[in-house]
């Protein structure tokens, strides 16, 4: 009896197969060398932009150098000036100026946020009650970024109606916080008593 022949299975060779080995593994490697050119540079940009925001925050700071209260009359509104220098090495920009009243105080016990927005360097909001409008009043001066150990006044007029009861009024012995904000983030705080 004659043995039937087997088909012969032939495979690939081995130097063959190691030549595709090689081939996948470059090609797999060019698409990841691309993809991380890629990413890294997109992760770089943004952390060299926070960190530039970082380093000039680092380098701002201001300080408030005095607050002058000047309590609410049956003749005249209240007032707040506050005197601001920047101790900071970069210029800097107030942002926000915060003046809160405690709740326990007999006048003001409310609280006033006012954000300054580029080229808005005043705020003022009016109300019509009683004998007339009265208008509380926000200013900033000068209106441009504080250099090195520049200074800067805010002015916060306080309005009230004595006939209608509405408004802002501050009276003496009035406990309030007054908080500036640059534009970089960094703050100055600062609690007062009325006069």
């Amino acid at each position: 009896m004659a043995l039937a022949k087997k088909p012969s299975k032939k495979a690939v060779s081995p130097v063959l197969a190691t030549l595709m080995m090689v081939a996948v593994a470059v090609a797999m490697s060019v698409i990841i060398f691309t993809w991380s050119q890629s990413f890294l540079s997109q992760t770089s940009e943004a952390a060299s932009g926070q960190q530039a925001a970082q380093n000039i925050a680092a380098q701002s700071g201001i300080l408030i150098e005095a607050v002058v209260l000047t309590p609410s009359s049956s003749t005249a509104n209240g007032s707040a000036t506050i005197y601001l220098r920047n101790v900071g090495a970069v210029a800097v920009m107030p942002g926000q100026i915060a003046v809160i009243g405690r709740s326990t105080n007999t006048g003001f016990n409310q609280s006033i946020p006012q954000l300054f927005t580029s080229g808005t360097t005043s705020y003022s909001y009016t109300f019509n009650a009683g004998a007339g409008a009265r208008t509380l009043s926000i200013t900033l001066t000068p209106a441009t970024p504080l250099s090195k150990s520049a200074g800067a006044i805010i002015t916060v007029n306080f309005a009230y109606d004595n006939a209608a009861g509405k408004g802002w009024k501050l009276l003496s012995g009035d406990v309030i916080t007054v908080k500036v904000t640059t534009t970089a983030g960094t703050f100055a705080q600062g609690t007062y008593t009325v006069p």
